[in-house]
């Protein structure tokens, strides 16, 4: 009966380390795949036997990283399509996993003094925590594991010395079992250092993510403020377009004024339509028609808040950027530019001054304006304390970066700059 039970033990926890290791790596779960696993564990399962058979338990248990884990390994690999690291580690924490379970058995024997009461107890604790392990554990192991390289390689070192730690105490020799002190001690060692370096590296890695998510999420409300601000200026575009078809009417007024001799009305109505086309014409400052309209713009808001803006433009019609990433440039720099130009008492008038151009294949952003307060500087951006703002800057530096790029923000004798340098590949 001892010898059933340990060959369904056996078999067991071939199945629950091949399943968990899956888990563990994140594999698609798909029905193809579930007939491939089952076909996988029983070839794995058919080599130990023919092993077995061949020679003893003793050389089995020194070849089962051959035959069961490197096996296991290139299947996650090469049939699942997963990275060889995340092979590895997820079938050496599975190895790991399988410690839980003898417990269970340990227990069942110590209580009713038999072999039998250890194999049921080690196959009850397999079941138990096979359903543990995949409902709970087997998602948050995988996310950590797919956060970055370094987090892989920190949650993956404790799996592989406790792997190296069991085989050569336990199966190649047996100090674990000789009193050897050091032996001993060795393993709660390395166990705390672990522990204490993994929450250290984990909480670097939480706090990356979330400041990643958030850049992420403060760069898709910008995206969708500048798509907003160009379909407004695309509105205004229109407009002028329903002007212009609307001339022929604006001229047969005029001819009728003139020829009832009221030249003073006709002159009234002349400065009237000026004034509205004026108000809805964007200026063409360049070939590149979005960069017309929010210059256009801000041109008009800049003229109220009493600053003169001085543009020139030199860009092509098309450019190898969204144009929702070209209004967040401008938009950002240029609304920082004239607020600051406008609360800046000690200039006559406030001035912003924006030179943008194509040099050697790379778009050039310099936007300029007198400021004669201070500026704090953080990571080479400046910081406010103004409840939101100060995302501007962030999002210019984050979509530098995202174009491997150049940006920097300098405030130098009462001239504040901004200089954005993209390079232009496709």
């Amino acid at each position: 009966m001892a010898y059933i039970l340990g060959l369904v033990n056996y078999t067991l926890i071939l199945i629950y380390g091949a399943v968990i290791s899956l888990n563990f790596s994140g594999y698609e779960k798909t029905r193809k795949n579930r007939i491939a696993i089952v076909l996988m564990i029983f070839l794995i399962l058919l080599l130990q036997m023919v092993v077995f058979i061949i020679t003893d338990y003793i050389v089995t248990s020194k070849l089962y990283p051959l035959i069961v884990h490197l096996p296991l390994i290139l299947f996650i690999e090469r049939y699942m399509k997963r990275p060889c690291s995340i092979a590895i580690v997820s079938v050496l924490t599975a190895y790991l996993c399988c410690q839980p379970p003898n417990w269970l058995g340990i227990a069942m024997h110590f209580l009713l003094k038999s072999e039998e009461a250890f194999f049921l107890g080690n196959s009850l604790g397999i079941l138990i925590m096979l359903y543990l392990i995949r409902r709970f554990v087997a998602p948050s192991v995988n996310q950590v594991m797919s956060y970055s390289k370094r987090s892989l390689y920190i949650f993956g070192s404790f799996p592989f010395l406790y792997y190296l730690f069991d085989y050569s105490t336990t199966v190649y020799t047996e100090f674990l079992y000789s009193g050897v002190q050091i032996v001993a001690e060795f393993f709660p060692s390395i166990l705390s250092m672990f522990y204490i370096v993994f929450v250290m590296v984990y909480s670097h890695e939480m706090r990356e993510r979330n400041q990643l998510e958030l850049n992420n999420a403060m760069l898709e409300a910008q995206s969708e403020r500048a798509m907003n601000e160009i379909f407004a200026l695309q509105q205004v575009q229109k407009q002028t377009a329903i002007y212009r078809h609307d001339m022929r009417h604006h001229l047969s007024l005029l001819y009728s004024y003139l020829e009832a001799g009221d030249g003073r009305k006709a002159m009234e109505y002349i400065c009237q339509a000026q004034d509205s086309i004026d108000r809805i014409v964007p200026a063409r400052y360049c070939e590149n028609n979005t960069v017309n309209l929010i210059l256009s713009f801000f041109v008009a808001k800049a003229e109220q808040s009493g600053v003169s803006l001085d543009i020139e433009v030199e860009l092509p019609n098309h450019l190898p950027f969204p144009d929702t990433e070209l209004c967040t440039l401008l938009s950002n720099g240029l609304e920082n530019a004239v607020t600051a130009a406008a609360k800046d008492s000690d200039s006559n008038p406030g001035a912003v001054r924006l030179n943008c151009g194509i040099h050697k294949g790379n778009l050039l952003i310099l936007i300029e304006n007198a400021f004669g307060g201070k500026v704090v500087m953080k990571n080479g951006l400046p910081q406010t304390h103004e409840e939101g703002h100060g995302y501007g800057a962030k999002s210019i530096a984050m979509l530098a970066e995202k174009y491997s790029g150049y940006y920097s923000f300098a405030l130098e004798e009462g001239l504040f700059t901004l200089k954005v340098v993209l390079p232009m590949k496709s």
